[in-house]
């Protein structure tokens, strides 16, 4: 199988025997499709919005209306490519219904994503970033890039994100691109990213010509990167939304009818890409069960090959999973339900993330949200009110809509949403476990952790009491090329779910910080601590005469990279670290959140108990180096 036969990208993907299934499908009839993916992000506040708008055509009247995104917004298929203008032409749903009935012909299609540019959001956006998709990075052309951005504009104050400008964001959407769907190799086919620079028609604006700007940009990046090829001046457009935005529009018509979107996907599954759309307004999740019903009236198999349709089932779940167009894990626990509303799977967390000004009236105390918005610490009861609160609004919308239609013969005004299936209380317990198991949130009883909320800081004390503990470790630094903050939470989440393991507690609090978790686990404390490029692992023991044994910390360290490999390996280009660790201060043994030009990879650590220069400060700032303080309870 090749790509250029029209196999779907994350079938080449598949082990062996999937994919000789999936030619076993396609022998027996395929159905071509044409779809193309784009991803608009940026910081927030960067005019994202308003330039899918003026793309779409919209009046004065609506763009002014434009609110900032909030969490994601997905515009499934709203542009038909058409060949004979060259142009993106709007389609509306009912249209395109009709059209399909009419001709039975799959158009040419693009879908856009609008990222929110807030960073509570960016928790979820690991589900969109993928390679089956173009980039638009929105800058703003009226902030210089060393400006902090606005406190009205993006609340990061006390977050992992406090202090950063408007070219950090930038830096770190690049970054984020290159990481979930680039390649160091040349060989390898880059992602497409296009840079917009909006309000280019302002009197502010920041930059004489694109010249100017496209340079400051580049100075953005950090030597040695490979990531100043995605800044080129024929994938670079000025915005003035004063005049009609053709050139990015041809642009966007030029890659989304690339051959690379062509794709052949079995007929038999073709029937579950109707039912998303059909059912997803009304039922949102459904049981598997279900669709292995109707897979086998398709493929009229019936129960003589009940298993031969759940291998088909699971492999159609799964392509329709890495497509993006649902939600299904084959794991225990999640593997009977399928999300096909995606939208609203994402809308559930951004409500959860939302600020609390959104949400007046809501019955539960000050202490309650100044808890959830300073640590994390989610009340399921606060929870609770909160989808109970959208569930009202959607309640209202739904009953409005259906006066309108109905006139006089309504007569559902004190009908109950309670059972229905459109509605996200009904789902609560489904739409937690997926959450947890994307690592957007650890589930517990009376309260659930939602690392991206958590602004608190390490306590002053804990750095004594690690260093007043006479049995510790000496700390092991995995160092990254580039590490996203959410891998981090996603870690965290993951300890949490150890059998054995208890988030260390403090006089009733949890001792889970914006950038470090403490845990216990059989006598032990553990440390993880997150810095802008490494992970800390540390481990002590906190009672005095208790000794540190070596098969504990491998123990430990063994299963700490079990769940970073399976957490990067998420990504297309798997995220590799190093190991090592701070040559100085070390002798402290104490979690640093400074390790720059002080980190010492393991590799270069001789073998054998030795002192020696530390080779990175041989002149300015010399210090001795002790190899076995520094390697004896870890393995390299």
């Amino acid at each position: 199988m090749t790509p250029g036969f029209g196999v779907p990208s994350e079938v080449l993907q598949w082990d062996q025997e999937a994919r000789e299934r999936y030619v076993e499908y396609a022998k027996r009839g395929t159905q071509k499709v044409h779809h193309a993916r784009g991803m608009i992000v940026g910081c927030a506040g960067a005019g994202k919005s308003t330039l899918l708008k003026r793309l779409l055509g919209c009046s004065e009247e609506e763009i002014k209306k434009v609110k900032s995104t909030e969490g994601l917004e997905v515009h499934e298929e709203i542009f038909e490519l058409c060949d004979e203008t060259k142009s993106l032409k709007v389609r509306h749903a009912d249209h395109r219904s009709k059209k399909k009935k009419a001709t039975n012909i799959e158009p040419k299609t693009l879908t856009l994503f609008d990222f929110g540019g807030q960073c509570a959001y960016y928790a979820c956006h690991q589900i969109y970033l993928t390679r089956r998709a173009f980039y638009v990075v929105v800058v703003d052309a009226s902030k210089r890039l060393d400006q902090k951005v606005d406190k009205e504009v993006c609340d990061q104050d006390g977050s992992v994100f406090s202090g950063w400008t408007y070219g950090d964001y930038f830096v770190f959407w690049i970054k984020s691109i290159h990481t979930y769907c680039g390649s160091d190799n040349e060989k390898d086919p880059k992602p497409t990213v296009l840079i917009v620079a909006t309000h280019w028609d302002k009197r502010n604006r920041q930059f004489h010509d694109e010249n100017q700007l496209m340079e400051s940009l580049s100075c953005q990046i950090p030597k040695s990167s490979h990531l100043a090829q995605y800044i080129r001046d024929d994938k670079f457009f000025l915005a003035d939304f004063n005049l009609p935005l053709r050139d990015l529009e041809i642009s966007f018509f030029n890659i989304a009818s690339n051959q690379r979107w062509n794709e052949k996907i079995p007929k038999e599954w073709s029937f579950f890409g109707i039912e998303i759309n059909q059912k997803k307004i009304l039922q949102r999740i459904i049981n598997v069960s279900e669709i292995k019903t109707a897979a086998s009236k398709i493929t009229d198999r019936g129960e003589r090959a009940s298993n031969k349709v759940k291998n088909e089932t699971l492999d159609m779940l799964r392509y329709y999973h890495d497509a993006g167009k649902a939600l299904y894990f084959n794991e225990n626990g999640l593997g009977d339900k399928v999300i096909i509303d995606v939208q609203w799977f994402i809308d559930a967390f951004k409500h959860i993330i939302t600020d609390k000004l959104h949400f007046k009236g809501i019955p539960v105390t000050q202490r309650d949200w100044n808890e959830y918005y300073n640590t994390g610490k989610l009340g399921d009861q606060l929870l609770v009110e909160i989808w109970k609160h959208k569930d009202e609004e959607l309640f209202e919308k739904l009953k409005n809509e259906e006066k309108s239609s109905e006139g006089d013969e309504y007569e559902n005004e004190e009908k109950s949403y309670g059972d229905d299936k459109r509605y996200l209380q009904s789902h609560k317990e489904s739409l937690l476990s997926f959450m947890q198991r994307l690592g957007l949130l650890a589930i517990g009883t009376e309260s659930h952790y939602v690392p991206c909320m958590n602004r608190k800081e390490i306590e002053k004390e804990f750095p004594d009491f690690i260093k007043e503990s006479q049995c510790k470790s000496s700390v092991l630094v995995y160092q990254f090329d580039f590490l996203p903050f959410f891998l981090f939470f996603r870690l965290v989440v993951a300890c949490m779910q150890e059998d054995g393991w208890k988030v260390l507690q403090n006089q009733g609090t949890s001792c889970l910080y914006k950038n470090a978790a403490l845990f216990s686990e059989v006598g032990n404390n553990i440390v993880l601590s997150v810095t802008e490029e490494s992970i800390q692992l540390q481990v002590f023991c906190p009672v005095q005469g208790w000794f540190l044994e070596t098969r504990t910390t491998h123990r430990i360290q063994e299963r700490i990279e079990e769940l970073l490999n399976d957490l990067a390996g998420t990504f297309y280009k798997k995220i590799l670290f190093v190991r090592g660790f701070r040559c100085q201060m070390d002798k402290e043994k104490m979690i640093a959140f400074d390790i720059k030009e002080h980190f010492l990879p393991g590799k270069d650590i001789p073998n054998g108990d030795l002192k020696l220069m530390c080779p990175l400060h041989s002149v300015n700032d010399r210090h001795i180096i002790d190899t076995t303080e520094l390697t004896r309870y870890w393995k390299l």
